[in-house]
């Protein structure tokens, strides 16, 4: 178990060591997250402002080298903003509300390129609402909103990286969760004939309970594919595929793994060949992933080379992509992995990959296979931290098929 992080500290850090580095790379001199309640921008907490009630905004300067933090709540919010510790300076408005204040403010910065969040693409990026930046705009005039620029890079790399205390928590949450799958995935849970897909589920949750995690989702599967659905009453039977994704949060950071099996039948020694050679090809799409997953890297060129491996073989590609960033959610903020559809990930699969992020890598071929039930796959899917050196995987990788008697 990890030590209690404490949050807020977390949330300091992050600002202190990582935003002012962000913001020059990205050319954002000014970085203005502007919420209210009811429709907190979802970067409010990671900034300070996750508990405003009127409109509230935080200002980021980015000048002469040093970052200038300071925001600007109602009369009513200052307390809570002010004990994250994350501002310079609180400013209070009252009647005459955050207008002449952010006016003012912004004017004196003078920056030339201001960053917003707003986002076609990115959804943690996108936390601008519509009526709020029609108010930006009547606020500051024409001649500064022409500097409004998305924040979407700024966002990624921000929210994207990970600190060290962070990293150790996510390791933590993926060894609770391989060691539950592990203990699943055995004859003293699985008795065909008897077990159902929701008592392997109810395993899991009370494994990771026990270990003071819980769980951010719990899919469990035989027969046909079902994507993201929830385990049924189905039986589990000999001659099935048993795939498990699965993911828990500890002190709130995720994990995100998949595992297979396969029931043997009667007789067997072994997997059919067909089922065979679907995790050898799926295993090396996987591990060929990981290794692409470099800093610097493009989403689009990891995909590229996981899915090469699986059409190269004579599968269809699949209709997804190659895995994702994790943290804080399951699907956190962060390059995609994943193939150049514009209308599906849009720029997303363009973010380039750096130290510190964090990704569940998960190629798959979705194949008939009358034997097994019907258009199956093998699910494998690995979490890796990138280093500056290249992909760490955390945890213990499945390198082979699990076989479990009848």
């Amino acid at each position: 178990m990890t030590t209690q992080l404490d949050r807020e500290e977390i949330r300091r850090k992050r600002i202190e060591s990582l935003l002012a580095e962000c913001m020059a790379r990205h050319g954002i001199d000014l970085w203005l997250v502007y919420t209210r309640e009811s429709s907190i921008d979802p970067l409010g907490q990671d900034v300070g402002l996750g508990r405003v009630v009127a409109r509230g905004a935080g200002l980021f300067a980015h000048r002469q080298g040093r970052l200038v933090r300071k925001a600007l709540v109602a009369s009513y919010d200052t307390d809570p903003v002010e004990a994250t510790g994350i501002f310079d300076e609180v400013v209070a408005y009252r009647k005459e509300g955050i207008a002449p204040h952010l006016r003012r403010e912004v004017e004196a910065l003078d920056p030339r390129c201001i960053g917003l969040n707003i986002s076609r693409d990115v959804p943690v990026a996108d936390g601008l609402s519509h009526g709020m930046r029609l108010h930006l705009e009547e606020i500051l005039g024409p001649e500064l909103c022409a500097r409004f620029v998305s924040a979407e890079e700024l966002v990624v790399s921000f929210r994207g990286r990970k600190l060290e205390e962070e990293l150790a928590a996510m390791r933590t949450s993926v060894d609770i969760a391989q060691r539950a799958v592990a203990s699943a995935m055995t004859s003293k849970v699985v008795r065909p004939g008897k077990t159902r897909e929701i008592d392997v589920a109810e395993h899991l949750k009370r494994f990771v309970e026990a270990e003071g995690a819980s769980v951010a989702f719990n899919i469990v599967m035989v027969g046909p594919c079902r994507g993201h659905g929830d385990p049924t009453d189905r039986v589990i039977e000999p001659g099935d595929l048993l795939r498990i994704d699965f993911g828990c949060f500890l002190e709130g950071y995720c994990s995100d793994i998949q595992r297979t099996a396969y029931l043997l039948r009667p007789g067997e020694a072994g997997p059919p060949a067909s089922v065979a050679r679907l995790f050898e090809v799926t295993l090396r799409a996987c591990r060929t992933g990981i290794e692409a997953l470099r800093p610097g890297a493009r989403g689009r060129e990891v995909d590229q080379v996981a899915r090469s491996v699986i059409t190269g073989a004579g599968y269809e590609e699949y209709p997804h992509a190659t895995g994702h960033p994790i943290g804080l959610e399951a699907h956190e903020v962060g390059p995609t992995l994943g193939p150049p559809w514009k209308e599906r990930y849009g720029t997303s699969v363009e973010q380039v990959i750096e130290p510190g992020m964090v990704f569940a890598v998960e190629p798959a071929a979705y194949v008939d296979l009358p034997e097994c039930g019907g258009v199956v796959q093998v699910g494998i899917e690995e979490d890796v931290e990138v280093t500056r050196s290249g992909p760490r995987v955390l945890g213990t990788p499945q390198t082979e098929l699990i076989l479990l008697p009848s």
